[in-house]
Parts: C-alpha cells; sequence; structure tokens
C-alpha cells in the first residue's frame, strides 16, 4: 500500500518539483557557461600574446562564478550544500604574479571543465524533461480536447502509416480512454525520470567538490596551526612575563642582600646584622625556588610525567575546593601532547567549577575509546556555560583544535553541567 501510495503521489510531491526546476533552469547555467567556454577558447588562441594570457587568466577567474551559481541553484532547489572553495590567495606580486595564479587555480579549470559538461547536459535534460512533461498531461487530458482537433476524411488526426495499418484511430471510443491512460502512466513515471537526471546532476556536480573537503581540510590544518602558533607565542609571553616579575625580581633582591651582607663582613661591621641579611636572602631563595616550581608545573608538571594522568588528575582534584569524584580508566598511557592536553584541560575546568558554577559537587570521567581519549568534567551547579572570547573556554577550544579534538558545552541554566573533550590518541 506504502508503493502505491508513493506512485501515486510522487507527481505532486515538492521534491518532485523542486527538483524539475533545478533541470529546466539548466539551459539558462549552460548559456553562462557557453559564454565563459567562448571565452577560453578565444583567450586559448590569443594566448601566445601577452593580452590573450591575462584574458586567459581572467575567465579561469571568472570560471569560478559558475562553480558560484550551481552552489546557490542546488542548495535552493535540491536542499545539497556543497563547500565553496577557499579563495585564490595571492603568491606573487604584480600583474605577472596574477596572471601565474590565476592559471595555476586548480578550482577556476575544475570549473571550465564542468562547464563543458554542463552544456549538453543541462539543455538535453531540460528538453526531455519538458517533453515528457508536456506530452503526459496533454495525453492524459485528451478525452477533454480531442473533439476540437480538425476533422480529415472523417478523422480528426491525419492518418499516419501506423495508424492506417492498424485501423486505429485515436478519436474513435475507447481509443481516447486509453489515450488517458497512457498519458496518466506517463504522469506517473515523469517524477523517476526527474530524479534519474538529478542523479545524474549530483554525479556532475561531483567535479565541484572534487577538491573541496581536501581545500577545507586545508584550511583547518592552517587554522590548526595559527591558533597553535599563536597559544605557544602567549604561553612563551606568559613564561617570561612570571619570569621577570617573579623570580627575577627575587633573584635580584637575593643578590642584593648578599652583596650587603659581604660589604658589611668585609668592613668588620656587626657580623649579626649580616647574618639577618644572609637570613632575608634565604628566604628569598626559598620563595624564588616556590615560583619556579609552580612555573614549572604551568609547563609540564613532572607529576604528569611520572604517573600519567592516574596520579596527575587526583593531585588536581585535592587543589579544588568543591568535592570531586574521579572515574579514570586507561589500559595504556595516550601520547604526550594528548596527556598534556587533557592535564590541562582538566585543570582548566575544574578552576572554572571552583570559580563560576556554584557546585556542591563535581566530576572527572577519563576513558579511551578506540582511537580517541574521552575527559568529561561535569558539575551540579547553575549552569549557563558558554565560550566567550575573552573566557576561558575559549583558549581551551582552541588548545584542543589544535591537536585535531573537539570540545562540546552542555551547561543549560539551573545546570548541570557536563564538558567533553574528545582527543585522538591514535591506535
Amino acid at each position: 500500500m506504502n508503493v502505491f501510495l508513493r506512485l501515486v503521489t510522487e507527481p505532486v510531491r515538492a521534491r518532485t518539483w523542486r527538483e524539475t526546476g533545478h533541470l529546466l533552469l539548466g539551459p539558462f547555467v549552460a548559456v553562462a557557461c557557453l559564454v565563459a567556454l567562448a571565452a577560453m577558447l578565444y583567450a586559448a588562441v590569443a594566448s601566445i600574446t601577452v593580452v590573450g594570457l591575462v584574458a586567459l587568466a581572467a575567465v579561469v577567474t571568472a570560471a569560478r562564478g559558475i562553480g558560484a551559481i550551481e552552489r546557490i541553484r542546488v542548495r535552493q532547489l535540491l536542499g545539497l550544500t556543497i563547500a565553496a572553495p577557499p579563495a585564490r590567495t595571492r603568491t606573487r606580486p604584480g600583474l605577472t604574479g596574477w596572471v601565474r595564479d590565476a592559471l595555476s587555480d586548480v578550482t577556476g579549470w575544475r570549473c571550465l571543465l564542468y562547464a563543458v559538461i554542463a552544456v549538453p547536459f543541462g539543455v538535453a535534460q531540460a528538453y526531455v524533461v519538458t517533453l515528457w512533461w508536456c506530452l503526459a498531461l496533454v495525453t492524459a487530458t485528451y478525452p477533454l480536447w480531442y473533439r476540437v482537433m480538425p476533422v480529415r476524411d472523417g478523422h480528426r488526426f491525419d492518418e499516419i502509416e501506423l495508424a492506417s495499418f492498424w485501423h486505429w484511430y485515436p478519436d474513435r471510443w475507447p481509443y481516447p480512454l486509453l489515450m488517458s491512460v497512457i498519458g496518466l502512466g506517463g504522469l506517473l513515471a515523469a517524477p523517476w525520470l526527474v530524479h534519474g537526471f538529478t542523479a545524474l546532476d549530483r554525479l556532475r556536480l561531483r567535479l565541484l567538490t572534487i577538491g573541496a573537503r581536501h581545500d577545507e581540510q586545508v584550511r583547518t590544518l592552517r587554522r590548526r596551526r595559527d591558533n597553535a602558533v599563536e597559544q605557544a607565542g602567549a604561553h612563551l609571553r606568559r613564561i617570561e612575563r612570571d619570569l621577570h616579575d617573579g623570580a627575577q625580581v627575587r633573584m635580584v633582591a637575593l643578590a642584593m642582600e648578599l652583596g650587603r651582607a659581604r660589604e658589611e663582613l668585609e668592613q668588620g661591621v656587626d657580623p649579626h646584622q649580616a647574618a639577618i641579611r644572609v637570613a632575608t636572602a634565604h628566604e628569598e631563595a626559598k620563595q624564588a625556588l616556590v615560583e619556579l616550581r609552580e612555573l614549572a608545573r604551568g609547563i609540564y608538571p613532572a607529576v604528569l610525567t611520572d604517573l600519567g594522568l592516574d596520579g596527575a588528575v587526583p593531585a588536581l582534584i585535592a587543589r579544588c575546593p568543591i568535592p570531586v569524584t574521579a572515574d579514570i580508566d586507561l589500559d595504556t598511557r595516550p601520547p604526550a601532547p594528548v596527556e598534556a592536553t587533557a592535564y590541562f584541560c582538566i585543570g582548566e575546568l575544574l578552576a572554572n567549577l571552583s570559580k563560576h558554577s556554584a557546585a556542591t559537587t563535581g566530576w572527572v570521567r577519563v576513558r579511551r575509546s578506540g582511537n580517541h581519549l574521552r575527559v568529561q568534567v561535569g558539575d551540579d551547579g547553575i549552569g549557563g556555560a558558554a565560550v566567550h572570547p575573552t573566557g576561558g573556554l575559549t583558549g581551551l577550544t582552541d588548545r584542543v583544535d589544535s591537536i585535531g579534538g573537539s570540545l562540546t558545552i552542555s551547561s543549560p541554566m539551573n545546570g548541570p553541567t557536563l564538558i567533553t573533550v574528545e582527543l585522538p590518541c591514535g591506535s
């Protein structure tokens, strides 16, 4: 029954008419393709001159417009989203550089190849679909209008050889009814013809998507590289600032106190006063060591190197003022970059939990599933956690994205909050 209903209702479905509209627009796209191909042929012939090369470069650049038109058409009528290729980057200065960049633009040449195929396909498909729908509709309604046809030799149609041979004339009953049945069959079959042509178009549209995924991967990798470089620069600036404002200041104070103590001892001043200065220098040395340890912990904690996440995460939890439970189950240690990223993510998320969540309890769960390490940090607080341009979660997102991971936030108002970090860790 479902198959029968599908067969009967397919001609009036919105999908059928969207696809029909897509195919009927084919000749208009073909006109644009013809213009581009004619310009390309002219430029190719004239390319023996400098002006011809510039014209050919302009045609290759303009060919990207064909791809843009097709992406709009299939998005609006077929609901198919084709990723736009990245904008062509300038690698060489001046007009000569622009021409060389344009002629080496793979996307532009791919669009020209698409134009070559689009011209015959677009025209032929639109012609067949238009003819099929019109003939099927005319034939299905034949009993309503066949009597208005002019009469010739007693028949309303010219007697073609086949009709004369079989003595079958469509103006004699029940032949008009048979014609209507044939027309209805054509109307029922038309959607499947449209779907078939559209399927061919989808295959043809792959010319526009070839390399698009690769281009998107290149853009993603470039963005991750830029984020990683920016993070590394910010990390180095923070280390420099911490050294300058912390340990360096204390080391300077230490040197000054020791210098004064030496001068007092050399001048025979009261040794007790010199001992006080040495004691002060000793305290400065201990404080400098504490600050250096804190700085080293921020670079790469020793407990993580020695014990892995199994030992480092409980140490993070112990410093959190809110009760947090840990559930860590790792058969093997992940690679060092992944392990460090997971550690710093947990540390930042626990800091956010203690500062902003107003929670009474929290939990940390670490699992390795196949080629991914999953870290989850949750709490029963007020929720509302989100990525803000100046917030800590933005830095975490960049850190996770730099190694190909993902960060997902589930934090409705009134809680609970669950933040999941997925990190690739190989096989």
